[in-house]
């Protein structure tokens, strides 16, 4: 089975001006729809977002879940429901306490990773799809998190179930996080046949453009092709974060 596959860091604040939500919000639509993906992990989505999506990604399907009742920023998984069926779903919190809203470790933000398992409608086969978003400021919590991640998984979907993980992890590819992730799972960019080495963060300008956003893989799934999804007009562009999708054969 064929399906593409998108990770996309909305940005949760709406910046005056030229990088508003309402400036930007026919950009995402543009790059979701653009992107053909069946699957979609956004992170930073929060009620404004959520309300555009329902608009404008009415015929997705999704599963959120905010981060607390005093932060409602969540990292929901969205599909198309006529390429997949959602068999299960749920969540967890990156802590000590991963039942409960709580922060972890030397976290700034409480930090949640939801996660579905999937149906391929045409095939019958079943795929695992986890999507997260680590701490921007804690490098315990980044590893840690990345760690608690990973015993999920093999936990919960085991070697053979075909798996997805997506998400901005605030890590760069030389970091301990990926080494961590390194260990379970492959990098799409590096996996893929046909790539890029594009950054995904930019800031709109404020920064060096960097690498923090990932599409990780099970060995079981090949990568046709990995791309940077940049949707912009003359003022802005979707995000401060650009979109990473991968084409995969599972």
């Amino acid at each position: 089975m064929s399906l593409k596959i998108l990770s996309q860091n909305v940005m949760c604040w709406g910046v005056e001006g030229k990088s508003s939500f309402e400036m930007r919000r026919p950009l995402m639509e543009r790059a979701v729809r653009g992107s053909g993906a069946d699957i979609i992990g956004f992170q930073e989505v929060t009620p404004v977002w959520k309300d555009y999506f329902d608009n404008d990604l009415s015929d997705f399907e999704h599963y959120l879940v905010y981060r607390s009742e005093k932060n409602s920023e969540g990292t929901p998984i969205y599909w198309n429901p006529s390429r997949v069926e959602m068999l299960e779903c749920g969540h967890f919190w990156l802590s000590e306490t991963p039942d409960v809203s709580s922060l972890g470790w030397d976290a700034r933000c409480v930090r949640i990773t939801c996660w579905a398992l999937f149906k391929e409608l045409e095939s019958g086969r079943e795929l695992a799809f986890v999507n997260t978003h680590l701490d921007h400021v804690g490098m315990t919590a980044q590893v840690k998190g990345i760690e608690q991640i990973c015993a999920f998984i093999r936990q919960k979907f085991g070697k053979e179930m075909p798996l997805i993980l997506t998400g901005d992890f605030n890590a760069q590819p030389d970091s301990k996080v990926i080494a961590v992730t390194n260990t379970l799972l492959k990098d799409a960019r590096t996996a893929a046949e046909r790539t890029t080495d594009a950054m995904t963060f930019h800031g709109f300008g404020s920064c060096s453009p960097i690498i923090i956003d990932y599409i990780y893989l099970s060995e079981n799934i090949v990568c046709d092709s990995f791309e940077i999804v940049d949707v912009h007009d003359d003022k802005t562009v979707q995000s401060d974060h650009y979109g990473v999708l991968a084409q995969l054969n599972i």
